[in-house]
């Protein structure tokens, strides 16, 4: 009967007269902005079924959504914000901070209970379950997930394109290779390669911080002083016809960075100091559990 198996029905699974349940559930309107620092997320949530709006207002069951970057390699959930109330649903408004995303990013929007709800029964869920309850728990989820799919990098104004559009991380398909490498062949961005054993490690990591610091930070010093030798060089390549370098010489500027600063001062300014970022996250980590405890 459903697309999908759940351990209970759930709205959007199924199709026609054999979805679980028999009333509305789709995400769509989808909007998204690059600002300086955060990508603008925009989303309809369109739904028609009374019992889930009474466990929306009850507060037994949120809307939520979580993304995914395939090139950092980091995840999280969108902090959501309710911008209208519809007949049919609800439009939403979150962000994600630009450093935490370079290429492809995946968002899924589902509704999840963030409480039991013993006995339940959607009143129009499909005939074949007949009055079957269910005991839902918290975390299940009571809508089939809605994914969308954007690219940050083809968002932002080619006036003033932010720093993590220029770098893309790859998986190396050598067996022996260690650690990273940078390659600035490609006119648009620069290439870090991963070994594949830190690559697949790196998705254990969850702090973008951290992930700035040990990727970004060091391919952003060697493009630094990748710039200096070539254009100390008489004969060096022209560089003004790559978009990496004309994004790098631009916010250098914007930042009111000079160019004789020494590389590593400017890459840890213009990745907003990421080391201090990890340490100030693992601070407040720490704090949090102290308090807890």
């Amino acid at each position: 009967m459903a697309m999908a198996s759940f351990p209970i029905p759930v709205l959007g699974n199924g199709q026609d007269s054999e979805r679980d349940v028999a009333s509305e559930w789709r995400v769509g309107n989808f909007t998204f902005a690059s600002g300086t620092e955060d990508v603008i997320i925009r989303f309809r949530v369109f739904h028609d079924d009374p019992d889930l709006q009474r466990l929306l207002d009850e507060g037994a069951v949120q809307i939520m959504a979580r993304w995914k970057c395939s090139s950092t390699i980091s995840s999280g959930y969108l902090d959501l914000i309710e911008d209208d109330k519809h007949a049919d649903g609800s439009t939403y408004r979150s962000s994600i901070d630009q450093r935490t995303v370079l290429g492809s990013v995946t968002v899924s929007v589902f509704a999840v209970a963030v409480r039991p709800i013993p006995d339940f029964r959607w009143s129009r869920q499909h005939e074949d379950y007949g009055d079957e309850t269910f005991d839902i728990r918290t975390g299940d989820l009571l809508s089939a997930p809605t994914n969308f799919t954007f690219d940050p990098a083809k968002l932002y104004d080619p006036q003033s394109p932010p720093l993590n559009s220029i770098f893309k991380i790859v998986k190396s398909d050598k067996q022996r290779m260690k650690g990273i490498a940078v390659s600035y062949s490609d006119s648009e961005q620069i290439i870090i390669t991963l070994s594949k054993t830190l690559f697949d490690r790196m998705q254990l990591i969850d702090s973008a911080n951290l992930k700035l610091t040990i990727l970004v930070l060091p391919a952003l010093v060697d493009t630094i002083d990748f710039i200096r030798s070539n254009e100390a060089q008489s004969d060096g390549e022209d560089l003004s016809e790559f978009q990496w370098y004309r994004t790098i010489k631009k916010l250098i500027k914007a930042n009111d960075l000079n160019d004789d600063e020494r590389p590593l001062i400017i890459a840890q300014r213009l990745l907003a100091n990421p080391i201090d970022g990890y340490s100030d996250d693992i601070a407040a980590q720490q704090e949090n559990e102290e308090v807890q405890v």
